[in-house]
């Protein structure tokens, strides 16, 4: 069996990414992403089974560096409404910076093909994010509500704004944007809650 190569398997990556974001998932073919990694068709199947599996790999890959670079250096025991803030901006600088990344999980995740990811690799993705809501919650700071809501009126909101910094729709200066993270912290915050609190 050949070994396998980090660089090719970088170039493999990149170039998928590169053509799903240009021509879309169902019209990337792996003929146009060997080629465009300058590797034959056959050295793709040294990583990924198929098309089906490389896309899976692919977005797991991307969440993962996402969330890394997320909840790097992330410390817990900062007053919640702060730890809550400091997340979202950092979700909202690091998709500014991978603008590639947003629209690949924009395309993935509004296809069939979410469905083949399993659900608790996902979530371990927003552990950090789940647990500070659950923290909150103990704390009756924030709604008693599922993480999946909190996260749908907190989390995705931020991601609108990306897209349309991407479009050039909208591009927030830095009080606005601050602005709109006391709107997300005021979405799920309890009436009662008020300032900065400490677990």
């Amino acid at each position: 069996m050949k070994a396998r190569d980090t660089r090719k398997e970088e170039a493999i990556c990149h170039a998928s990414i590169d053509l799903i974001n240009r021509k879309g998932l169902s019209e990337t073919s792996m003929s146009q992403i060997a080629r465009q990694a300058n590797v034959s068709p056959a050295t793709i199947y040294i990583y990924f089974k198929n098309k089906e599996d490389l896309l899976r790999q692919l977005y797991l890959r991307v969440q993962r560096d996402a969330m890394q670079n997320i909840f790097n250096g992330y410390e817990s025991f900062l007053p919640i409404d702060e730890s809550f803030k400091i997340l979202l901006r950092k979700a909202y600088q690091y998709f500014l910076r991978k603008p590639e990344h947003f629209t690949f999980l924009e395309q993935y995740s509004n296809s069939p093909l979410l469905q083949i990811i399993d659900e608790r690799e996902q979530e371990k993705y927003f552990a950090p994010l789940f647990q500070l809501f659950d923290r909150g919650k103990q704390n009756r700071l924030i709604k008693d509500l599922p993480n999946e809501m909190l996260l749908s009126f907190t989390f995705y909101p931020i991601m609108q704004l990306v897209k349309y910094h991407q479009s050039g729709k909208l591009r927030l200066e830095y009080a606005q944007f601050e602005s709109t993270l006391k709107l997300a912290w005021n979405n799920i915050k309890l009436d009662r809650a008020v300032g900065s609190f400490t677990s």
